[in-house]
């Protein structure tokens, strides 16, 4: 029997000290990025990026923005419009069209503590819109938490955990790449999605996770961004 070289073992180690590494920065970044700061530094700040799968004219855009104007942590006066929007007299000229009746609003976020999604969403669809996105920029690492009404024995802990198991790899078509875990307080009836760690420049589409728990079966009563302190992840409470 034949047994490797010192230098054989040396070289194989080190390779596989370097493809591990490698590996786990390329899973787990926001371990690596744990001294940087949870907003990421662009000039545009935290912003949360509307994409509306109806937006025509300067009429739709006015009622977007007077549904949001109420909601907290919002900068509705500074949210920047799309640049081919039909004035809503043209809008309203027979043969009047777009190539595409989607676009996309952006508004600056003033207060991550503040904003709720879920009140976001509801405006909107209260006004008659539904936001098929809702992208979430300018903040590297976060967590989502979403606070339920109903969360009332083990098993529904316990389905929540297999089913956004199986959700994330099939991904509903591609979705939750920017998911990292999700864990379950039930004392508190929430849900914690983490955050992987957001490039500068990249967004994440947090409608995504609320989509997600409607196909789960359970209608979160608020959702709020979390950054900054306590981002480490929480061990796992469920019923008995």
């Amino acid at each position: 029997m034949k047994f490797a070289s010192v230098r054989q073992v040396i070289v194989l180690t080190a390779v596989t000290c370097i493809a591990f590494y490698v590996l786990d920065y390329y899973k787990n970044p926001q371990l690596w990025h744990s001294k940087s700061v949870a907003l990421a530094s662009t000039d545009k700040g935290p912003r949360l990026t509307l994409w509306m799968n109806h937006l025509c004219c300067t009429g739709c855009l006015a009622d977007v923005r007077q549904a949001l104007a109420r909601l907290p942590g919002l900068d509705v006066a500074n949210a920047t419009g799309p640049k081919q929007l039909l004035p809503q007299s043209e809008a309203n000229q027979p043969g009047a069209s777009l190539l595409d009746y989607g676009n996309v609003v952006e508004v600056p976020v003033t207060d991550l503590g503040t904003l709720d999604l879920v009140a976001v969403d509801r405006a909107l669809r209260d006004k008659g819109f539904v936001a098929g996105r809702m992208e979430l920029g300018g903040v590297e690492h976060f967590r989502l938490e979403a606070e339920l009404n109903h969360l009332c024995c083990g098993m529904c802990d316990r389905a929540i955990h297999e089913r956004v198991a199986f959700l994330k790899p099939k991904g509903l078509g591609g979705q939750f790449k920017w998911l990292d875990s999700v864990s379950v307080d039930h004392e508190k009836r929430m849900i914690v999605a983490y955050a992987r760690f957001l490039q500068p420049g990249n967004t994440a589409d947090v409608e995504e996770f609320v989509s997600g728990l409607n196909y789960l079966g359970y209608a979160p009563r608020s959702l709020r961004i979390v950054v900054g302190e306590h981002m480490q992840h929480t061990s796992d409470k469920r019923g008995d």
